[in-house]
């Protein structure tokens, strides 16, 4: 391959007083022969005074301070040669959720435990005939690291292999795919699992991480009651209810609804006053601050509860999130359905006898 140009622009910066002496270093890595070229001026084309072979060469742009500083600064460097793989991932989820540039190699997106993702690879820039593993292929590595259970953070927690295999030029579908997190079950995932894509040392040029996006695995969310039971039956004023949400998604609108009669899934209720809670940018367009992006688990104090049962009869009590999930249709993550008797009514017979006179 013929090398036409680099562009390999000099910076000049504050630290110099004047423009300072540059060279470009071309370094063949397959005869490990160096060649410095001077460049003068400000900068600009560059012309290679070596063809690039197969294995390619390797460009650092130099410059040197002037005046008091001596030092020789690496300004830039560039590999130019017949193999230089190059890697694109993309990540879907049912959650547009991205943290960093979806485009860029560190990006990370999230989705629930239960729900499934696709990943899509695009490899090209290898050598498909050579017989080197690492001129053919790159690596790819999948790891999980578990998140803590109460700060959902992956701070000083391992990192274990789930899986790796050798991908060659080419485009991979793969999907739906759901986590490999070694939880206790499915839907109590939560950590986060990443993939690294690895250029094989080669020519001088070491293991390079090529991308390493990851995505985020959150439980699925759970909510129960205390101080009530189903079938249970209020004669007076109904106590308490303490409800306990866990692991509320980050992007969520949760609530607390009651509506007369057995429970009916899909049924719209009353809500209750106080309950809902809102997170995420979704459900908090207005919100200044930057919003959450870990899940929420609290508990919360139902006191007037019977302002909702004015009448006697059955009522359900349920718990209602709604998420990116199922195109944010609401989902129920408890119901419980009690009865209110206020009214007590006493049935029975009432007899006479006669009781016969003394002898």
């Amino acid at each position: 391959m013929n090398l036409k140009h680099v562009f390999l622009n000099v910076i000049a910066t504050g630290l110099m007083a004047q423009t300072p002496e540059a060279w470009v270093r071309q370094t063949d890595l397959a005869t490990g022969q160096i060649y410095d070229t001077p460049i003068v001026g400000t900068g600009g084309s560059y012309t290679a005074p070596v063809r690039v072979n197969e294995t390619g060469s390797l460009y650092e742009l130099f410059a040197r301070g002037t005046a008091w500083d001596t030092n020789v600064y690496l300004l830039d460097t560039k590999l130019i040669g017949t193999y230089n793989p190059v890697v694109s991932v993309t990540i879907d989820t049912e959650d547009d959720y991205v943290r960093g540039d979806p485009t860029g190699t560190t990006f990370v997106k999230r989705t629930r435990a239960d729900r499934p993702y696709t990943m899509n690879i695009h490899v090209e820039g290898l050598v498909e005939a050579s017989t080197s593993t690492a001129e053919r292929t790159v690596y790819l590595a999948v790891n999980g690291r578990n998140f803590d259970a109460t700060t959902y953070s992956g701070l000083n927690q391992p990192q274990y292999l789930l899986e790796d295999s050798n991908l060659e030029n080419g485009d991979y579908v793969f999907g739906p795919l759901y986590h490999q997190l070694n939880s206790p079950t499915v839907s109590s995932g939560n950590g986060e699992q990443s993939f690294t894509i690895v250029r094989y040392a080669s020519y001088l040029v070491p293991d390079t991480i090529l991308m390493q996006p990851k995505i985020e695995i959150w439980p699925v969310p759970v909510a129960t009651a205390a101080n009530v039971s189903p079938g249970q039956v209020f004669i007076d004023r109904i106590p308490s209810i303490v409800v306990s949400f866990q692991h509320l998604y980050p992007d969520s609108r949760t609530y607390v609804q009651l509506y007369k009669g057995g429970q009916v899934l899909g049924t719209v209720g009353t809500l209750v006053n106080g309950t809902e809670r809102r997170f995420g940018r979704h459900y908090n367009p207005e919100q200044v601050e930057e919003p959450t992006n870990v899940p929420q688990s609290f508990s919360i104090s139902i006191d007037d509860l019977s302002n909702y049962t004015p009448d006697d009869g059955h009522y359900t009590l349920e718990v209602i999130t709604h998420t990116p999930f199922f195109n944010r249709a609401p989902e129920r993550l408890f119901h419980v359905t009690f009865e209110v008797d206020r009214v007590i009514t006493s049935r029975g017979q009432i007899s006479t006898r006669e009781v016969g006179a003394a002898p």
